[in-house]
């Protein structure tokens, strides 16, 4: 670490340029515009707000980083600034490090840096200056072309990440989120040095990790960002937004050497799209599975699916309704996204089955009868806890809403609208549901509302 310099004096030079990628600026443009151009069309929905993207030699990595910026290209002329975020490879830092650079040169050009964000970092005991770790680093270097190629004259924000928390690394990244102003790009490779087949599979693990959530599961063997990457899950976790996997490859795709090679991945964070039918239809049978595979054989079906969707392994919450002949036969729900969004089905299905201590527990002979109903609820959003306000905020037919007062708890799916029309008796009959004095509002009351997105099968 240093801080010799004054911050916005001085000009960081290439580190790695005709090394990682070419020094020559015409075949710089044209490598870069060749990876991004034939890199795989991004998923429908809105362009990332944040990406992980690889940062080795571009003939190894270039083509999976392009995944990522390709993704991006679309928010062209939105972004005014990109917060990169790489780790320490070759100098040993304890906390997120900033430049003290007024611009960081490259053979794609000068690199203007938000020099007030970087001081502000510092001065709100975020980052440290740390310009002897960022000078030969090349995390961040790397991604620069990419950069310029696909969004054009914007700002540097370059944030090294040594061994420091991560959550200390998710407030950093958090201060600088930004609005649609602001790219976070995350720069880590994935498994190092083992054959191909070991290297997939571990980079399969980490995938899922990235996907379900799991931050505290990615290591450094996993992958050499780990603390960056496990920085951005925890600060997109608080944002709602949600990843998705754009690329993976290994050295050995470019290389055709499988004995030792590097993995490489790019996911893209943005806000989670719907359920499409084919996720909608996996849920379901999944649920019934599980229901059958305990009547089956009197123990918890073990959920340990190796092939699950991906947009179904992202954490959710949902509530499972069994209906025998149309009658209600059990109900059993989340109200917060804790798990994969898939076990989190199963398991409810499987409390409905079972658990709902209202009914006795279902048969075999029952499954065969029964329809399943799930509700994939929306995040949690807080409403006005005064009775009157909450009523005139409602919208019927559309809001769930949870209520909690004095040690109860009691929630009402938007289904119960059907029987319960009006917002003064919805949340009349909510105050007794939660076991609560029906004759007067209670003074520590705190609401919330949710939407679900609801299906069920047919049998």
């Amino acid at each position: 670490m240093d801080g010799v310099r004054g911050f916005g004096t001085w000009v960081r030079s290439p580190a790695v340029a005709g090394v990682f990628y070419p020094g020559d600026a015409g075949a710089l443009r044209d490598t870069v515009a060749g990876h991004v151009a034939a890199a795989p069309e991004p998923p429908d929905g809105d362009a990332p707000k944040a990406v992980i993207a690889p940062h080795a030699g571009y003939r190894y990595s270039g083509p999976t980083a392009g995944a990522a910026y390709r993704a991006v290209a679309a928010r062209r002329g939105e972004v005014t600034r990109v917060v990169v975020a790489g780790p320490a490879h070759r100098v040993a830092l304890p906390a997120v490090g900033v430049s003290t650079a007024r611009a960081w040169e490259t053979p794609a050009g000068e690199f203007a840096v938000d020099v007030d964000a970087c001081q502000a970092l510092v001065d709100e005991g975020l980052a440290v200056p740390a310009d002897d770790a960022h000078r030969p680093e090349h995390s961040i270097e790397v991604h620069l072309p990419f950069v310029a190629s696909v969004l054009g004259d914007v700002a540097l924000v370059p944030l090294i990440v040594g061994r420091c928390p991560p959550a200390a690394a998710a407030e950093a990244l958090g201060r600088m989120w930004g609005g649609n102003e602001t790219l976070v790009v995350v720069s880590s490779d994935m498994s190092h040095y083992l054959d191909d087949a070991a290297a997939r599979a571990r980079d399969g693990r980490t995938r899922r990790a990235i996907l379900e959530g799991r931050a505290a599961d990615i290591g450094p063997y996993d992958a050499c960002g780990c603390v960056p990457v496990a920085a951005l899950m925890l600060a997109a976790r608080e944002r709602a937004v949600v990843p998705s996997t754009l690329a993976v490859a290994t050295s050995a795709d470019a290389s055709g050497d499988a004995s030792r090679v590097v993995g490489y991945a790019s996911f893209g964070f943005a806000a989670p799209g719907p359920l499409g039918p084919a996720d909608r239809a996996w849920l379901l049978a999944r649920a019934r599975a599980a229901v059958a595979y305990e009547l089956e054989s009197g123990q918890a079906d073990p959920l340990d699916d190796e092939d699950v969707p991906e947009r179904v392994l992202l954490p959710g919450a949902s509530f499972v309704t069994l209906e025998v002949d149309g009658e209600l036969v059990g109900c059993i729900g989340s109200l917060e996204a804790q798990r994969p969004l898939w076990r989190d089905v199963a398991r409810n299905a499987r409390g409905a089955a079972f658990a709902d201590p209202r009914f006795p527990p279902l048969t075999g002979d029952d499954l065969a009868r029964t329809t399943i109903k799930v509700s994939v609820l929306s995040a949690l959003a807080p409403l006005p806890p005064g009775h009157d306000d909450l009523v005139d905020e409602l919208r019927p037919g559309v809001d769930g809403v949870l209520l909690e007062a004095s040690g109860h708890r009691g929630t009402f799916l938007p289904a119960v609208w059907d029987k319960l029309p009006t917002p003064e008796d919805f949340v009349d009959r909510l105050v007794g549901k939660a076991g609560l004095p029906p004759e007067s509002w209670p003074r520590d009351a705190q609401v919330w509302r949710y939407t679900t997105d609801e299906f069920a099968d047919l049998t």
